[in-house]
């Protein structure tokens, strides 16, 4: 079980930092965005809308009668001043409930920290209108497979064809790859902490074990970082 209080400090520490590091999470974003037919809705709901990086997309693209952010962080100030439109609620979708219907419902590189994916997106239809869309981003398996396999650590992460099953048979999956380089080992750390993803495990390391570590990243994985998104439209 993820421990949802480490995310939530973690990405509250790493907050200020985000949006300058987070650079296949902004290509993420664009991506899913493009893939929206582009209309009027009335209620939008994006979940984990943090630093803004994918709100400010919507708002750019779409004209919307309401919308809902949610965030387990505290995040209101950042996304705040981009509509007055615009409310937010700090809660984990997990514990999220609402009688409200939507017609867009959003989330970029946030529903892989969930324990219960299927129960999520399950709830999440259940908050959509009859013509509504679910359109989301997560990650794949093998999705910075360098780090599970110097650290033993990483994030149960979804095959297409478990997707494929929770989804409907309409649904649009598509998925990309993308490989960070980085000038050494220390700096993928470092690029993980100030992306919050240090927040998937509360394993401490030893000073061998870190050592070890970082010379497998740079003897082995070459520096790289690889992320393997998948985009979904339901």
């Amino acid at each position: 079980m993820l421990n949802k209080q480490l995310i939530e400090k973690k990405f509250q520490n790493s907050i200020d930092f985000y949006d300058e590091n987070a650079v296949i999470q902004k290509i993420m974003a664009n991506k899913l965005i493009s893939l929206i037919e582009k209309r009027k809705f009335e209620n939008i709901f994006e979940i984990g809308s943090y630093s803004g990086i994918l709100t400010k997309k919507i708002v750019e693209k779409f004209d919307f009668e309401a919308y809902l952010a949610l965030d387990i962080v505290d995040s209101y100030e950042k996304i705040k001043n981009l509509n007055s439109k615009i409310k937010f609620k700090k809660c984990d979708i997990e514990k999220f409930e609402t009688e409200q219907k939507f017609d867009l419902i959003i989330a970029n590189a946030s529903l892989q920290w969930c324990n219960d994916f299927e129960g999520v997106v399950k709830k999440l239809k259940s908050f959509l209108k009859e013509d509504g869309i679910l359109a989301l981003t997560i990650f794949s398996t093998d999705n910075f497979f360098e780090i599970r396999d110097t650290f033993e650590i990483s994030l149960k992460y979804k095959k297409i064809d478990e997707l494929e099953k929770i989804f409907s048979k309409n649904a649009k999956i598509i998925q990309e790859i993308y490989t960070l380089q980085f000038k050494n080992p220390k700096e993928i750390l470092k690029h993980l902490k100030l992306t919050g993803v240090n927040a998937v495990s509360e394993k401490q390391f030893g000073y061998k074990k870190i050592k070890d570590g970082l010379k497998k990243l740079e003897e082995i994985h070459q520096n790289k970082l690889t992320y393997k998104p998948i985009y979904v439209i339901d």
